[in-house]
């Protein structure tokens, strides 16, 4: 498969439950995803009934499908109840393979709004397409188009078409049981290129150079670009044999860099490159020094002349927290001393401008440290196995402040909680919930769970019944960081939940880049279509909150900008009056 074909791979799953939805829906033998270009038409996914007549994973000649009937039409759609009654297709290569039949095909687009593939219904006699037929086949066509500008900018890198610096770093965040090689590599004299050939070529090179390491023959191994002339490459690797099996791999990189590439300058084009590699575990008190060591690696081969590679010594001692131990003994005691509090932080209609819900945000007041910061005690309570109760607290303390709340203002207030990943996988924890849910003074819709985007990628049927089973108790549901992982965007379209947070990183560079815009346009885009509400979070600055008011009326917006979060009793105090039933 080449890599046009390859390239909306990740929707994959994303389009097999929309065929399954149409086949309930449509009578016709075959439904079919196509790619195509101007030579040829790929078959990426197909349902065929009775008999195979879209095979899938094949390709044919562009020229020769009817594909292009729907391509070339201005609207970008084609119904033909029967190919002999139709000129179109009369006399058309189908029709005289297969005799009369039916077709109805939508258009699929690109980020660029370019028809780049089709979304087909197909059989071998004639078949009555209703108007509803065709509005659901547009309806989900439009679903695809959505998600593959979302992937353009969530997870790809826009010049080499490999994963971009954001999303390898949630890929290296995930490592968690199976330990993974890491290779950053950095083009060595790469200026030199574009100063004798120019930036197109130089362009083009990357574009050469990103291929051949997506083709490298290590298994299951992703690539990444960061911003210039530096890539990462992951894979899972055993770490028994991260020293034979680690420089295995590192030559197949290194060789692939180092091929001469020609037929784009006017004369071959020779490089090599400087690189670190590491090893990584699941250790997540280590992992940024982990990632640390091989970009420290990189820069150590540079300043040594170039041309190199070395490897992390696994003898070394990783370092530490630096306040480890303390945190590790104080967290044994902070729970029953009282310590934990939960602050507020508001989420706004941005139309409106009202208060809709608020976020419990955890906090730990230590007496002598001060605050802590949930990123430095988090993940050592999780170690500790004491995070369950600190959890466990969180729920119950927040859906007993929500009730407060409207025993203050008498209006619907609605509160929402984080879940981290081990809690959302607990047994223990679910009962409760569904307990929780059935005491008398727990409200439907008043409390919601919001649920990281990575806690999707395992385990997806197991996670989809926990949700079900919260959502027929009466709980909201949302998926936070959207767009870190991308696994959510494969199941949004059959997951229970009412909302998404867009992960803040896209917040973060707002104002400055036009691509963050077009993607959060784009996501916005998907969650209309699906019928799901859009929550910009860390909303900081001026710039970004009239960049977010840009982009549609019916968004909903968090952060610093708006709201600092803030102890219950302060909130109370000063709390908006114009409060409204919860909607996101």
């Amino acid at each position: 498969m080449d890599n046009s074909q390859s390239r909306y791979e990740a929707l994959h799953p994303l389009v097999e439950e929309i065929l399954e939805k149409l086949s309930e829906k449509i009578g016709v033998n075959s439904l079919f995803f196509a790619l195509n270009d101007s030579s040829s038409n790929f078959i990426v996914k197909a349902i065929n009934q009775d008999q195979e007549l879209i095979e899938e994973g094949s390709t044919h000649v562009f020229n020769h499908v009817l594909c292009k009937l729907v391509i070339d039409e201005n609207a970008g759609k084609i119904q033909i109840n029967e190919l002999l009654t139709s000129p179109l297709t009369v006399d058309h290569p189908v029709t005289k393979a297969l005799g009369n039949g039916s077709f109805l095909g939508v258009a699929i687009k690109n980020a660029d709004n370019e028809k780049i593939g089709t979304l087909c219904a197909f059989d071998d006699r004639p078949y009555d397409f209703s108007a509803s037929d065709l509005a659901l086949i547009e309806h989900y066509a439009d679903i695809i188009s959505k998600s593959i500008s979302v992937e353009t900018y969530v997870i790809k890198d826009a010049l080499t078409d490999v994963y971009n610096e954001r999303y390898m770093n949630r890929l290296i965040s995930s490592v968690t049981i199976h330990p993974a090689f890491l290779m950053v590599l950095n083009l060595d004299n790469f200026h030199a290129v574009n100063a004798k050939f120019g930036y197109r070529v130089g362009n083009r090179v990357l574009q050469v150079l990103a291929d051949r390491l997506k083709y490298v023959p290590i298994p299951n191994h992703v690539v990444g670009r960061k911003d210039g002339n530096e890539f990462i490459i992951l894979a899972p690797l055993d770490e028994r044999e991260f020293e034979q099996t680690g420089a295995m791999y590192a030559d197949y990189i290194m060789a692939a860099i180092e091929a001469p590439i020609a037929d784009i300058g006017f004369e071959p084009i020779h490089l090599t490159a400087s690189s670190g590699v590491s090893l990584l575990t699941g250790d997540y008190t280590n992992r940024q020094t982990q990632v640390y060591a091989a970009e420290a690696l990189m820069q150590q081969v540079k300043l040594d002349g170039k041309n190199g590679m070395l490897f992390v010594n696994q003898q070394r001692e990783f370092e530490q927290h630096p306040f480890a131990s303390v945190l590790e003994e104080e967290l044994t005691h902070a729970l029953e001393r009282g310590q934990f509090e939960l602050y507020y932080q508001r989420i706004l209609d941005m139309k409106r401008g009202v208060t809709v819900a608020v976020e419990a945000l955890l906090r730990w007041n230590h007496p002598v440290l001060g605050f802590v910061s949930p990123t430095d005690f988090i993940p050592i309570a999780e170690r500790m196995g004491v995070f369950g109760d600190i959890g466990r607290f969180t729920i119950r303390q927040a859906i007993a402040d929500r009730e407060r709340f409207e025993a203050e203002f008498d209006l619907p207030v609605s509160v929402a909680v984080n879940l981290s990943a081990s809690q959302f996988q607990s047994n223990q924890l679910l009962e409760e919930l569904l307990s929780f849910s059935k005491q008398a003074n727990f409200k439907q819709d008043r409390v919601v769970l919001e649920i990281r985007e990575e806690v999707l990628q395992t385990g997806r049927k197991k996670a989809i019944e926990r949700l079900q089973l919260l959502r027929s108790a009466g709980y909201r549901l949302t998926v936070d960081h959207f767009g870190s992982h991308y696994a959510s965007l494969n199941s949004l379209l059959h997951l229970p939940v009412q909302a998404v947070k867009l992960d803040p990183i896209f917040t973060r560079r707002l104002a400055q880049n036009q691509l963050e815009q077009s993607m959060i346009r784009s996501v916005y885009a998907l969650t209309e279509a699906l019928g799901v509400s859009l929550v910009i979070q860390e909303v900081e600055t001026l710039s970004q909150y009239k960049q977010v008011e840009m982009l549609g009326e019916r968004l909903y917006v968090q952060g610093h900008y708006l709201h600092h979060p803030q102890p219950l009793d302060k909130l109370i105090t000063d709390f908006a009056k114009k409060m409204q039933p919860l909607d996101v």
